[in-house]
């Protein structure tokens, strides 16, 4: 990962010769598009002067590290970041007077919206579920239609199908706690009701000590799929071995047909198999295939770009919301938002969106309003590290399902209400 453990400087040497002798940094904490990131910010300084060190993520924790930078007096000026943003928002810039805040539903900035100073630019709508090799499942099932998996049977089925293909694997299942305890756990949460009040309801009975888990239909029926998982994975010996990098491919490859990921893997998958046609299927929690969830994948808005008001001075700010600027306004900017990044804007700016197939999936089931809301935006900073920790435990049987349930619950009825 040679990307994200070396700090990038995109320096320009016009920089001083333009009058623009201001530097900036951007704490990139998505380690997969880092590259792309690292070429972005060295053409917007070309077109500014302004210099960019890119702070990669590296193996930490958003949260540690953010709170390290900070404690040292070296705030970055931008970070990018989701739950930390209600950590840190004493120590952020108000964005509400941006030009792009008009030009953006407000629905996506509820998270950042702190009694209507707008603390973050949306980076974009990412989605995630269930990544097939449409040409694999199409040699599987005599030609694949994803409207048919709906239920435990159905994806039980399929994978069966995959399997019986010659040196082909069903999946593989990256055991990263981000993956496992963020968006994996957010069809649990989200499929919980098709109302969003009573899904907010079930996760603050989980704060309260009212619920347990165990006694939860869909945490089981979503443990059933993980089940399903594990015994179809292709490291089933050896689940928590396989690196991020390993999954996108063995999935462009065909060496398996699905892997649990997100629309940003694919500019990895296209490396390898830039023609192939991708697509999303849900993650069901039952065998009941009108069930809420069950024909949704996970859609949301929930990275912001945050400009620091602390440790920044004034011009620093100026520069910082002149890049969030540059990137949803300017030609060059959006291009790049969209065709290198392979972002999904959510402003009105722009006429484009990625054409990459995850991306057109994700915005068929936007269209088709199946989509299930990004509850994960509503953890506690360190849920995705607790709920990975005890899932990886999971993936290797070190626990059961009751004690999934129990570590579940030890987790929630301990979260302390904000």
């Amino acid at each position: 990962e040679t990307n994200d453990t070396t700090e990038t400087n995109a320096t320009n040497d016009q920089g001083s010769s333009s009058g623009r002798d201001v530097e900036i940094s951007i704490f990139m904490t998505k380690p997969e598009i880092i590259q792309e990131f690292n070429e972005v910010v060295e053409i917007f300084g070309e077109e500014t002067g302004i210099d960019v060190t890119v702070i990669p993520l590296g193996d930490q924790v958003v949260l540690e590290k953010m709170t390290t930078l900070y404690s040292s007096g070296n705030a970055p000026t931008i970070t990018l970041a989701n739950m930390e943003i209600a950590v840190f928002k004493d120590s952020l810039l108000d964005l509400s007077g941006e030009p792009w805040v008009e030009t953006i539903p407000e629905d996506y900035f509820n998270l950042v919206n702190y009694d209507g100073a707008i603390l973050g630019q949306p980076l974009g709508v990412e989605g995630f579920g269930f990544i097939y090799n449409k040409a694999v499942l199409d040699e599987a099932t005599g030609g694949f239609d994803p409207s048919t998996i709906k239920t435990h049977d159905d994806l039980r089925n399929l994978f069966e199908q995959v399997e019986a293909l010659d040196g082909v694997s069903a999946l593989t299942v990256s055991p990263m706690d981000w993956s496992l305890g963020a968006h994996l756990t957010n069809p649990m949460f989200a499929s919980q009701s098709s109302e969003s009040a009573e899904r907010h309801e079930f996760m603050d009975a989980a704060i309260d000590g009212e619920v347990s888990f165990a006694d939860n239909d869909v945490f089981h029926g979503w443990v059933d799929t993980i089940d399903l998982m594990k015994e179809f994975n292709k490291h089933k010996n050896s689940p928590l071995a396989p690196a991020y990098e390993d999954a996108p491919l063995e999935l462009a490859s065909g060496e398996v047909g699905l892997w649990f990921m997100g629309n940003w893997a694919y500019p990895q998958i296209a490396e390898v198999d830039p023609d192939g046609e991708y697509g999303f299927l849900p993650v069901p929690v039952s065998n009941d295939p009108n069930h809420y969830g069950n024909s949704q994948i996970s859609v949301g808005a929930p990275s912001f770009w945050a400009v620091d008001a602390e440790q920044s001075t004034e011009e620093e700010q100026e520069a910082a919301k002149e890049f969030l600027n540059w990137l949803v306004t300017s030609e060059t900017g959006k291009d790049l938002y969209v065709n290198k990044l392979n972002l999904i804007p959510l402003s009105s700016n722009f006429d484009i969106a990625p054409e990459d197939p995850l991306s057109q999936s994700i915005v068929s089931y936007m269209d088709s309003d199946n989509t299930l809301e990004f509850m994960v935006s509503h953890y506690p900073a360190d849920a995705m590290n607790v709920m990975g920790a005890s899932l990886q435990k999971y993936l290797v049987d070190e626990i059961d399902r009751d004690e999934l349930a129990q570590e579940f619950d030890d987790y929630w009825h301990a979260v302390e209400r904000e």
